[in-house]
């Protein structure tokens, strides 16, 4: 799989976990179950996190939220690892570079 389909597979997981934590937020539901955001665009999995842990993801444009296994360490790193999900950072650039670009909440 190429760069940019990779990026942009992770941004749109990601743009669901948005949603996910608005409704999340709106109904006091917490822990939440979110997608996972590896670059398998049929994957199907559910990682549990609980909306500070989310936010704490989302404070930086290339981390993610990630099913254990999931990762792929050519692309990324695990910068947090718990029994429920695993924290990656995008370290290929061309990568980072396309996932900041489309990082919803950096958006103008």
């Amino acid at each position: 799989m190429n760069d940019e389909k990779i990026a942009r597979t992770e941004s749109a997981f990601r743009e669901v976990n948005e949603a996910i934590a608005k409704t999340a937020t709106r109904f006091a539901s917490d822990p939440t179950d979110f997608v996972c955001e590896c670059a398998d665009p049929h994957c199907a999995h559910r990682v549990q996190a609980d909306l500070l842990e989310y936010e704490e993801v989302r404070a930086d444009g290339t981390h993610f939220l990630l099913a254990p296994g999931h990762e792929d360490a050519e692309v990324e790193r695990v910068i947090d690892r718990r029994d429920e999900h695993v924290v990656v950072e995008k370290v290929r650039p061309s990568v980072a570079r396309v996932v900041r670009a489309l990082d919803p909440r950096t958006a103008s």
